[in-house]
């Protein structure tokens, strides 16, 4: 029932303003980098919520999870690499370089600790957080103190809530080693 609420919460908060008056489903396409960077972690964060609040999609996920896990999968290192690429910029302050590093962090240490873990039809919740987490840490460690709406609050809060209950799922699934 959490992960409904949650997944609720997500879809609210995608709508509400998260900083200058701007909400996630209208700001994230701007351009080619404001697209990839935001655009896509909203329409995963979109899926993740319709996985947790439609049984059909999720039993569409869970028979063809191992594709959709590799798709994702693919998806999350291309926007690591998205968002690598912007503390290499000569002109990017501080405050950026500082939350770029924060959310790769928190979305490496999700990825690392998500292996073996559960099937991948198990894992494809927490992959499709992760995604969605880039966006939301990003955001959140770059206007918080600097203008972070309440949208902004309720969208990282549902999203450490949903994440939060996704590894506590993983957490007592039993460990699946890869063959080589």
């Amino acid at each position: 029932m959490l992960k409904k609420i949650v997944a609720v919460v997500l879809l609210v908060g995608l709508v509400l303003p998260y900083s200058c008056d701007t909400t996630p489903i209208l700001g994230s396409w701007d351009g080619a980098l404001t697209t990839a960077m935001f655009g896509v972690p909203v329409l995963v964060t979109i899926a993740y919520a319709l996985h947790q609040l439609l049984p059909a999609l999720a039993r569409f996920h869970e028979r063809h999870g191992a594709a959709l896990h590799g798709l994702f999968r693919a998806i999350c290192l291309v926007l690591f690499g998205v968002y690598f690429g912007a503390l290499l910029g000569e002109d990017v302050e501080t405050r950026d370089r500082i939350a770029v590093s924060i959310t790769l962090l928190v979305a490496a240490a999700l990825l690392i600790w998500q292996q073996g873990r559960g099937t991948k039809a198990q894992r494809l919740p927490l992959l499709l957080l992760t995604i969605a987490g880039l966006a939301a840490v990003y955001a959140f460690a770059l206007f918080v103190g600097k203008g972070l709406a309440y949208g902004g609050w309720i969208v990282t809060a549902a999203w450490v809530l949903a994440a939060g209950a996704e590894a506590s799922d993983l957490q007592g699934a039993p460990r699946v080693e890869h063959g080589a």
